[in-house]
């Protein structure tokens, strides 16, 4: 009988649960099982037919969740895949969204690379501090950036326009406009899915276990052969780059860009993205973004459904309520979602089964 049992077990772990992988192909696998793979592929497919399951309000919202998530994956791919730390990120955001506002329409997905790229590059230059401190005197250096970003947003105006900002027409793919939150959802996807394969990707090649070891100890991580420059200028890069892309994107959502949507409050909703969700997954950058972005939409909705008697006496204890959410999720749940979903899926490996 334990014989049988075991032969079930075995079997229903290489199908549905596999949970040791023996080659590198398979570490490097999105998805290492049947079920795991026809999931992947329901989602994507779910994706792609969400506009026509949602409303607009809830379609500019999944859109907004999106451009967040792609933007956290960056800072996750900084803070918790190399270990350092940045409170600019939403400076590169704006980089990237003012560099897009300069080609617009047709050019628009260009315009978009074209503040990756730019912003990428003040990544690498930021990334230079990196390399003789670290800590909370790298967070102050990325904080000086921030401020600086933030004052030539304001002042120049030739480039931003200064603090009324610049509007922009919406994208163009083919001779359709990108008007609405449901035509700019597959734009979005057109960036989004495959920097999220590429992140997830990276994670598990060489580039991503040298990663992983200078956020561990630096010193044994440059001992063990590690190039402590290469790895730690690529991660600032990387992380920009796909803050700049989202800024891009974001741009295109909001029609406008102006210095109020990338204040030194947004970097730091980013880390809370970071910590909520879980730092080095790509899971966790989605995670934290849903967290983060959309429960001050659901207590917003909370809040106007009581009643316009009753919004303004709560409008204030709304923030004080989504701050002790994620107080009470940080002590409760160290690791994160990421941690809370792995409990759940490893209960999930062998049950019904004997172990």
């Amino acid at each position: 009988m334990y014989a049988l049992s075991k032969q079930l077990t075995d079997a229903y772990s290489r199908r549905f649960a596999r949970a040791v992988r023996e080659t590198y192909k398979e570490d490097e696998a999105y998805a290492s099982t049947p079920l795991g793979r026809v999931a992947l592929w329901a989602f994507l497919g779910l994706l792609l037919l969400l506009p026509f399951l949602l409303g607009p309000y809830p379609m500019y919202v999944a859109t907004l969740v999106a451009i967040g998530a792609l933007s956290a994956l960056g800072l996750h791919l900084l803070v918790g895949g190399a270990g350092q730390i940045s409170l600019g990120h939403a400076a590169f955001m704006g980089v990237g969204a003012y560099a897009a506002s300069h080609l617009y329409g047709p050019l628009a997905p260009l315009g978009i690379l074209l503040g990756g790229g730019i912003a990428a590059l003040l990544g690498l230059v930021l990334g230079l501090p990196s390399l003789r401190i670290k800590g909370v005197y790298l967070a102050i250096a990325t904080l000086a950036f921030q401020f600086l970003a933030d004052y030539v947003f304001k002042n120049w105006e030739a480039v931003t326009g200064g603090i009324r900002g610049r509007t922009l027409p919406p994208a163009e793919i083919l001779g359709l406009a990108l008007d609405t939150p449901d035509r700019l959802w597959y734009l979005v996807l057109l960036f989004a899915l495959p920097l999220f394969f590429y992140g997830k990707r990276l994670l598990m090649t060489r580039a991503g276990r040298a990663f992983m070891a200078v956020r561990d100890n630096d010193l044994s991580a440059r001992v063990a052969g590690v190039d402590l420059v290469g790895v730690k200028l690529l991660a600032f890069a990387l992380s920009a780059f796909y803050a700049g892309v989202a800024g891009g994107l974001l741009a295109q959502l909001y029609k406008a860009v102006t210095p109020e949507y990338f204040p030194l409050t947004v970097s730091i909703q980013y880390l809370a993205m970071v910590i909520v969700g879980g730092a080095g997954t790509v899971l966790g950058a989605v995670l934290g973004a849903f967290f983060v972005l959309l429960i001050p939409e659901v207590l917003n909705s909370f809040v106007g459904a009581l009643g316009p008697q009753y919004a303004a006496a709560l409008a204030a204890w709304r923030n004080v309520i989504f701050g002790l959410l994620i107080l009470g999720f940080l002590i409760l749940e160290p690791l994160g979602l990421v941690g809370l979903w792995g409990r759940i899926r490893n209960y999930f490996r062998t049950w019904p089964l004997p172990y």
